[in-house]
């Protein structure tokens, strides 16, 4: 890697802490750390729920796995409209409403204490798992072409995301996440440009060649329950996408720190376009390679982007690659920091550890555990991971699925719901862990279908549950944090609209109509070019 290289990829972090320092400095309360006073225009918001969601891993894993499975890992994405539309028409307008930090704050509010511990307790164990995945693969392939040492790489990738995370809150996250995905766009198209240079054949002439050998077949028809790709069980991971544009605090918390409800709607529309055509660039760009390596096999598939860029990539250009992995791991760290931070605070310390109850935290303490829990990450990435990249990947991809399904299923139960109680979703949450994983361990089940399976669990023997332990509260009570209650009362508070747009569930406006044209025109353009 050249000096070049090395300016480029300091310059930019030095860029990004100076950024996050500079928009964060004016923090005074708890609500500007966690939700930025509720301030934020929709642009920035849309372009940091899309770089949370785009992660080093697909950076550079998309290309590879399109290397030899064509756009089809695209159908795993293809139910994100529907999980957004829902978050815009339901959940996003009853969270906004009752101005929550945490959406743990809800599952005390409708329930009790023990749904709310164990809904905490699966956002950090998916969070811890999810962001030291996030850091630990890329800082793999950072070593590789730089040579640097795994031990320098991780803590100055957590490192600058610490800086800026625990010193500007939540607007930092947002600013910085904003820059850094205009970054991987231009890493990404820089590398799509140079690969169709490669192809010495134009970019027509790329598509066609790769079109010959089937990369851009989307479908695959089959009903096996064990291929992740195929059309059944895409469908079925709507489930898994419900719950991560919801009911996740690291998604839930960016959009409520809008100015607006309709500043709400305009980020989801938008960053569903923008997390899904990145998505669909990265695995275009793989079948490119296929074109460029003529089909040459690798051992791995992260060795097909790594390989590209060391081979094909001019200096300088290498340096704004390598800022864009970099980017794409930072993106994550900050938001699931800063997230843990939020559900730390008020899910736990306010609620089990501080001598004043009902009281909010002081902006110093809260910076106090953001640093924490950063060093806890960076200890566990370095000493908890340090083994193969398949380790990682297995654990991500099959053991957060386990815990998204009885997540859902408990807050589907709270918000949609009247006989729910508090220990009947708590015992539910339970049974569809523990079954959700003796099933997926008995029979060769695709994880993409493991929240459907949780999920459906959990309500099952959730709400039958709470019919022998009920809880105590009186149905005026339990209504009062329903969808449908909130809705009724948002009505008789006149509440319907908010800033020309709807601001009660249930209600369609053009932004959810946009969300499900999304949806089938994904589908229309898939068909068109496969």
């Amino acid at each position: 890697m050249s000096t070049l290289d090395v300016l480029v990829i300091v310059v930019y972090l030095i860029m990004i802490m100076c950024l996050g320092l500079f928009v964060g400095k004016d923090n005074k309360t708890q609500e500007d750390y966690f939700l930025a006073g509720r301030s934020m225009p929709w642009i920035p918001i849309a372009l940091s729920v899309a770089a949370t969601m785009i992660s080093a891993n697909s950076f550079v894993g998309g290309p590879g796995w399109a290397y030899t499975d064509g756009i089809m890992p695209f159908m795993q994405n293809v139910t994100v409209p529907l999980a957004c539309f829902m978050a815009a028409t339901i959940t996003a307008p009853i969270f906004y409403y009752l101005r929550v930090a945490s959406v743990y704050e809800y599952m005390g509010m409708r329930l009790g204490k023990w749904s709310r511990f164990l809904t905490v307790v699966q956002f950090f164990i998916n969070s811890l798992i999810q962001v030291s995945s996030m850091v630990y693969v890329p800082a793999l392939i950072i070593r590789m072409i730089t040579g640097w040492n795994m031990k320098i790489i991780v803590p100055i990738i957590v490192g600058c995301a610490i800086v800026y995370t625990i010193t500007g809150g939540i607007k930092a996250v947002i600013w910085t996440d904003a820059v850094q995905m205009i970054v991987l766009w231009g890493g990404m198209i820089a590398i799509l440009f140079l690969a169709v240079k490669e192809t010495g054949m134009g970019f027509a002439g790329a598509i066609s060649q790769a079109a010959d050998t089937g990369k851009y077949n989307a479908f695959d028809f089959s009903m096996d329950i064990s291929r992740t790709n195929s059309l059944f069980c895409s469908c079925f991971g709507v489930f898994m996408w419900i719950r991560y544009f919801c009911f996740d605090q690291a998604q839930v918390q960016r959009i409520l720190t809008s100015k607006s409800i309709r500043g709400i709607k305009k980020s989801l529309v938008t960053s569903t376009i923008m997390m899904n055509l990145m998505y669909f660039l990265m695995l275009f760009v793989g079948t490119i390679f296929f074109v460029v390596y003529q089909g040459k096999k690798f051992e791995t598939s992260n060795e097909i982007m790594i390989g590209f860029m060391l081979q094909y990539l001019p200096k300088g250009v290498l340096g704004l690659v390598i800022a864009a992995v970099f980017a794409a791991a930072m993106s994550s760290v900050d938001s699931l920091l800063n997230s843990m931070t939020t559900t730390f605070t008020k899910d736990i310390y306010e609620q089990y550890f501080s001598k004043d109850k009902g009281r909010e935290t002081t902006l110093k303490r809260t910076i106090a555990v953001s640093t924490v829990l950063g060093v806890i990450i960076i200890f566990i990435v370095i000493i908890g991971f340090d083994g193969s990249v398949k380790s990682v990947i297995d654990v991500v991809g099959r053991y957060i699925s386990y815990f998204a399904g009885p997540a859902l299923g408990a807050f589907l139960l709270a918000m949609f719901t009247t006989r729910a109680s508090d220990k009947g979703v708590a015992i539910g949450f339970v049974s569809g862990l523990i079954c959700g994983y003796l099933l997926a361990q008995k029979y060769e089940i695709s994880w993409l279908l493991n929240p459907a399976i949780g999920a459906g669990i959990t309500m099952v023997c959730g709400y039958l549950i709470s019919m022998v332990i009920p809880d105590k509260k009186t149905r005026e009570e339990t209504l009062a944090y329903t969808a449908m209650g909130i809705r009724k009362k948002m009505l008789e508070e006149g509440g319907e609209r908010e800033d020309g747009v709807y601001a009660i569930p249930f209600k369609l406006d053009k932004y959810a109509v946009t969300l499900l044209i999304i949806f089938v025109l994904q589908y229309v353009i898939l068909v068109i070019i496969r």
